[in-house]
């Protein structure tokens, strides 16, 4: 009885997958491996069944494991594939015994052809011409002997050696000794075998091999040769066949030795049979096999009618699938297929060429190969896909892209199409270099030999980042816009003046993507040649190749010039812009290019930019390079503030920011000076501000508004960022008390969606929520700053003052459109529209366009057709039919609409969602978003195309038809969580947070303890986590913080709860903790700031490519407005265990379709009023108490920082030692890692004296060391390094002070 196949796939990546569909055409079961850095790689999910390895990347090589799952699953054959154990002898022997078919050749032939000196012995014998070589070398002194007696130049090889590794080319005895150590590292490292040979190493070689197939008993055939010259690191880079060298005598001498040498040693299965060929002579030598399946084995398959060799190899050794006529067959038919047409393959490979093939592990944005057929010639074996993570761990190959055409020319324009249409972005490749190999004339006649990417003229479109300088990313204008309902911020720039200009100034469009920095700028060194601009914040010894560059000009760059620009002048702002030609070309993520540090999303690598990287550049609009260069005249641009009256240097400086423009320039106006103050001294920036959502009269007294909030200045708080700019200064005097059902503060509303810009009072402390900041949550915000003011904002630092101007919609209207007009007319003359231009001519052609707005806005009357610019715009009372409902102001991008009374009303919800889906049946131009509170919705417009009085009364008239939501039913979900109660993870946010912002608080140290306090539970902290898990949570906004973060108020309204939040907010929570604020619960998506009470910790709700469990490309949070979530209580052990496989797509929730019944809820709801009542009346209790001890505490800290001004700020750091110290050490040189890898080598630790040049670490990934090397002489004084550790892209490696 034949036992039914199962073949155990024991490989990886695009190989595994290429096996593993043969296996499915066949109806063959399959068994893949993979650890877990491959876990959501798609051939450990396309087998018919798989096995996880664990956490060591190398477990792909541990015999005894894959042995031991050989007998658990009753494996029937094993195929290796390549790389990995594909050739190990040891392996094969072990398989064989096992009683399992070994796909490929037996363990002697692999033992023979491994060891390069044996193999060379074999191919004599089988009259295989051979180069002239040595035998095993055991020394240096020996090695240098026989190089001189072949004869230099001489190829050093390390026997066991494959895939380019472990071979050196040696032109004199000095490279022998330099090298002879390496080579035996390498092969005892890679291939257990440190034996070392030399053979002569030919000048105009061609690479050429051939594939064969073997019977095992003697049989072998082939199927022809293939042209592999064209490498890097003697690792193939385009592989062709036929070869264009080989004529028809030549290939039938190549292919005779070949199948001579096969049938020698009983070849079985595939192989390759390797010779180097004289370019001139035409003369070929032996020079390996390759007993395995090659990797460009399926260029053959194409040229040879698509024929497939995997499936040859298992018929021939599985039984039951050799064809009629047994094994014999098998060679008969591929000796009888005639080779047709050309085909040729290019690997892409995860490494950067512009930094010498560095390894660039990281984050696959978009992954996008042309459209593949057999019809079309075309075919992709790859295992990448959009959000793949790269490893450090494993071979640099990410796709193989092969055509075929009935000529090599067709055949090398179709590979040109090809190459153009794929698109892999995010961590650098060579696809770029691919492309100018296909398009040089040498390959074009089939002019190759392996020295060809030698005198290949390439000049990558690259950036790379020398230094990183501080926080510097990837920003586009307007950012990701569209997706503020579920909690994503639009990102972009702080200062969106600034990076609007700067590719006004290069001709770009306005979305191209460009650098923003902080503090200190990048250095950069531009691979080719293009035009960039620089704006905002001067960095004032800014250079290119030394020379000195200016600000607010476009400036021509050659390639390989290093553009330099050191610390920003901290006389004039915060952060600085860069654009260039064509922008910067990383993936879109969710519509932009914008990074978003905190949700790790966006930009390169969704992070800010490190040493080493490669930034890619677009093309270039055609002839945009070569744009004059254009200066922006006096008057055109900022001027820097000068510092406050008394200021030292580069001290605080007042900004009131203004509504003014300049009636010529195309910037803002400078700033005017402070009465009285002298020459130098303070000056003002008015920042202009439309009042509301909620200011005076229903939440901040008129008189604290006016008489305070618009004529007294705030100063910068210290900690403050892109997700908002802290401000200190005077404390709200608050009409209410308390919030009500949304909290215990005077400040604390129901949530709602906050606008960009709005001053936001956490508690007494206001924010302004800026570009990277929350959208969902429950604080008053009592004035907006509108959009064209902003950019301000993004110029602030700590210690400057701002002053809060009120303006009205109509000068914000026509500064919008003045705004755009200016950069419009920029654009227009950079990229030549007006001809040439002086700077008089730029300075008339920004006038008139600003004329041009001003006038149009005069002549409709637009000042007198806006609506009242404040808080309250319009209010409907309420009725016995209707909750009533109140339009708000917010800014000049959006206008709130809250229905009923300040109420936790589950019927106002609905009511919300009526008015969006009625919004969304009446596709109003110029809407752009709808984003639900809890009883309110935020509709965002464009004022240049969607006026506000026309909103309004659009809004009005759908209002008016809105269905009763008594009566309704909505879809829902009821979804069960594991979460942690009271755990590790929400203790040590709580700890940081007493640390170094508050070290006392009614909350503190435990919240949950509080959480009963306020809510006068006599079950203290056990009776809050009973409440927890019996609660189940209505859903009713999303980005309740970020991403998808649910504002869930439970069902029940005996579970409600009721607590206030953080004041001031933590500026840390750990990804996945569950808080309680107000009455509502949220769940943290990602690491980052929050004011919600912490409860415990669950899965994760937001998963950022949507590769795993629940979530989607287009959807990677997840949940959905009016899911009910529940919890059930695990250990923090089991939380562990879960989050792992959730995040793998191992584990599926409990997720049951429900409905949402609004008159059964009502009903449920009229049940237990008395309940509900007594509950508010005992929470109103535990409320006053706990707020007197909220004002003791208060006045406590603001005594003690009336005592020591420093008393409220850090209380402590960390005890781990911050690597930031050697920034201000004098003389200190940090040494970084460039890219993520394992330590392979430390080889200096402290006190070691080092020369400029000298190895200090040696870096290993995908199969490559690096030498890490000093910048500078000088003494080590700190070794961060740890062998066989991973360091990260980044990652502090050594400090070495440099020498006096």
């Amino acid at each position: 009885v034949v036992a039914e196949p199962l073949v155990l796939v024991c490989n990886r990546g695009e190989i595994a997958r290429r096996v593993l569909r043969t296996c499915a055409k066949l109806g063959i079961k399959s068994l893949s491996v993979y650890t877990k850095p491959d876990a959501l790689a798609p051939h450990a999910r396309e087998a018919s069944f798989s096995v996880c390895l664990g956490d060591n990347p190398r477990e792909y090589t541990n015999k005894e494991r894959l042995l031991q799952i050989i007998r658990e699953y009753g494996v029937t054959a094993v195929h290796p594939g390549y790389g990995f154990l594909s050739e190990n002898e040891e392996f094969c022997e072990a398989v064989a015994e096992a009683g399992v078919e070994w796909l490929g050749p037996r363990a002697k032939t692999m033992h023979d052809f491994a060891l390069k000196h044996v193999a060379r012995g074999l191919a004599e014998n089988a009259g295989v011409p051979v180069l002239t070589g040595s035998p095993l070398l055991s020394s240096v002194a020996e090695a240098t002997t026989a190089a001189a007696k072949v004869g230099y130049p001489v190829l050093l090889k390390a026997t066991g050696g494959g895939g380019g590794m472990g071979i050196y080319i040696c032109r004199d005895q000095k490279d022998v000794e330099a090298n002879f150590e390496t080579s035996q590292k390498q092969g005892q490292a890679f291939f257990g075998n440190d034996g070392v040979f030399l053979e002569k190493y030919i000048e105009e070689a061609h690479h050429v091999e051939v594939q064969i197939f073997g019977d095992g008993e003697g049989g072998c055939v082939h199927l022809g040769e293939r042209e592999c010259s064209i490498q890097r690191r003697h690792q193939k880079v385009l592989e062709e066949t036929p070869s264009p060298l080989v004529d028809s005598g030549l290939r039938s001498r190549l292919t005779e030795a070949a199948v001579s040498l096969g049938r020698s040693c009983c070849y079985r299965s595939a192989g390759t049979v390797e010779f180097l060929v004289d370019g001139i002579t035409k003369d070929f030598f032996f020079l390996e096999v390759n007993a395995r399946l090659q990797v460009e084995h399926g260029i053959t398959e194409m040229v040879h009618g698509c024929v497939d060799i995997v499936e040859m190899q298992m018929r021939l050794q599985i039984p039951g699938l050799a064809p009629e006529g047994g094994v014999s067959q098998i060679l008969k038919t591929l000796g009888g297929i005639e080779t047709t047409g050309h085909a040729i393959e290019v690997r892409i490979n995860g490494e950067d060429p512009a930094r010498g093939f560095q390894p660039t592990p990281g984050d696959l944005g978009l992954v996008e190969f042309p459209v593949q057929s057999r019809e079309l010639g075309v075919r992709v074996d790859s295992w990448v896909e959009t959000g793949t993570r790269v490893s450090p761990h494993y071979d640099s190959l990410l796709a193989k892209l092969m055509v075929w055409a009935p000529t090599r020319q067709e055949a090398v324009q179709k590979m040109a199409v090809a190459l153009q249409a794929t698109k892999l972005q995010g961590t650098p490749n060579n696809l770029q270099l691919l492309k100018a190999v296909v398009d040089d004339s040498r390959f074009k006649a089939g002019d190759t030999t392996t020295k060809f990417l030698q005198g290949l003229n390439f000049q990558p479109r690259v950036v790379e980042v020398l230094a990183p300088g501080t926080q510097s990313s990837i920003q586009d204008w307007p950012g990701r816009t569209g997706m503020w309902h579920v909690g994503v911020p639009p990102s972009g720039p702080m200062d969106s003046l600034a990076h609007r200009t700067a590719n006004a100034l290069v001709g770009n469009e306005e979305d191209a993507a460009g650098l923003e920095f902080s503090v200190v700028g990048p250095t950069l060194r531009f691979h080719a040649r293009t035009l960039i601009a620089l704006t905002g914040a001067q960095c004032a010894g800014a250079t290119l190749d030394g020379q000195p560059v200016g600000w607010w000009q476009s400036i021509q760059v050659s390639a390989g010039q290093v553009l330099a620009l050191g610390a920003v002048n901290s006389s004039y702002g915060l952060r600085g812009y860069l654009a260039v030609a064509g922008g910067i070309d990383v993936p879109l993520y969710l519509g932009s290019r914008s990074t978003f540090p905190s949700g790790k999303f966006g930009g390169y690598q969704g992070r800010c930019l490190r040493m080493g990287d490669s930034l890619p550049l677009a093309d270039p609009q055609e002839g945009a390079i070569r744009y004059a260069p254009l200066l922006l005249p006096p008057g055109c641009c900022p001027a820097p503030p000068t510092p406050c009256a008394g200021s030292p240097a580069g001290g605080a400086v007042q900004w009131e920011i203004t509504c003014r423009l300049s009636s010529c320039g195309c910037c803002p106006a400078p700033p005017t000076p402070c009465a009285g103050s002298p020459a130098g001294g303070a000056v003002q920036w008015e920042v202009g501000v439309l009042p509301g959502p909620h200011a005076d009269p229903d939440y901040v007294q008129t008189e604290f508004m006016d008489g305070t909030f618009y004529t007294q200045p705030y100063s910068v708080h210290y900690s403050s960022n892109r997700l908002g700019v802290r401000l200190e200064g005077p404390k709200p005097v608050w009409v209410r008390s308390d919030g009500g059902d949304g909290g215990t503060h005077p400040s604390n509303v129901h949530d709602h969606v906050y606008a960009i810009g709005a001053i936001n009072f956490t508690g007494d402390h206001p924010v302004v929520l800026t570009v990277d900041g929350p959208s969902l949550g429950g604080f008053v915000c009592p004035a907006t700053i509108i959009s064209t003011e902003l950019w301000k904002v993004g110029q602030m630092r700590p210690g400057d003052s701002v002053l809060f101007k009120k303006l009205d919609l109509a000068e914000a209207h026509t500064q919008l459109l003045t705004t755009d007009a200016k950069l419009a007319a920029i654009r227009s003359i950079a990229r030549g529209e007006q001809g040439a231009c002086t700077p008089s001519d730029v300075l008339k052609h920004v006038a008139r366009a600003e004329a041009t707005v001003r006038n149009g806005a005069a002549a409709v009357g637009a000042a007198a057709s806006m609506p009242p610019s404040r808080p309250l715009i319009h209010r409907l009372p309420a009725t016995d039919a209707h909750p009533g409902v109140e339009f708000r102001l917010a800014g000049d991008r959006y206008i709130q609409v809250e229905y009923g009374p300040m109420e936790l009303d589950l019927t106002l919800r609905v009511r919300v969602h009526c008015l969006e889906e009625a919004l969304k049946q009446a596709k109003v131009p110029g809407l752009l978003e709808t984003s639900p509170g809890v009883r309110s919705c935020m509709i965002e417009y464009d004022m240049r195309t969607l006026h506000p009085a026309r909103l309004l009364e659009i809004l009005l008239s759908l209002d008016a038809t809105l269905p009763q939501p008594h009566d309704m039913t909505l879809p829902s979900r009821i979804i069960k969580l594991p979460m942690a109660f009271d755990d590790k993870w929400t203790h040590g946010a709580i700890a940081k947070y007493m640390k170094s912002i508050r070290p006392e608080a009614p909350y503190l140290p435990s919240n949950i303890e509080y959480i009963a306090k306020n809510n006068l539970l006599d079950g203290g902290k056990d009776e809050v986590r009973d409440v927890l898990f019996s609660a189940s949570y209505l859903v009713l906004g999303l980005g309740d913080v970020y991403l998808g973060a649910p504002c869930a108020v439970p069902m029940d309204p005996r579970h409600r709860i009721v607590t206030t939040k953080y004041n001031p907010a933590r500026t840390f929570t750990e990804e996945g903790t569950v808080g309680i604020g107000g009455s509502y619960m949220c769940i943290y998506p990602m690491d980052s700031p929050g004011g919600y009470q912490l409860v415990g910790r669950t899965l994760p709700i937001w998963n950022t490519f949507g590769r795993a469990g629940p979530f989607s490309p287009s959807k990677p949070w997840l949940l959905q407005y009016f899911d009910q979530v529940q919890f059930y209580r695990v250990s923090e052990e089991e939380l562990e265990a879960l989050r792992e496989q959730f995040s793998l797509g191992r584990h599926e929730l409990n997720v049951t379709p429900a409905v949402f019944d609004v008159a059964a809820y009502t009903a449920r709801c009229d049940l237990v009023k008395d309940e509900v009542q007594a509950l508010k009346a005992k929470q109103r209790a535990g409320m006053d108490m706990q707020l007197a001890a909220e004002e003791a505490s208060l006045a406590r800290l603001a005594a003690k920082k009336a005592e020591s001004p420093t008393a409220n700020g850090p209380m402590s750091t960390d005890d781990e030692e911050d690597d930031s110290i050697w920034d201000t050490r004098p003389g200190c040189c940090k040494v970084m890692a460039m890219f993520t890898a394992n330590v392979w080598d430390v080889c200096v630790k402290v006190g070691t004296r080092v020369a400029a040049g000298d190895v200090l670490v040696v870096l290993e990934a995908m199969k490559m060391e690096t030498p890490i090397t000093s910048p500078k002489a000088g003494t080590v004084v700190a070794v961060k390094a740890q062998q066989s550790k991973l360091a990260s892209a980044g990652t502090l490696l050594v400090v070495v002070q440099e020498e006096p």
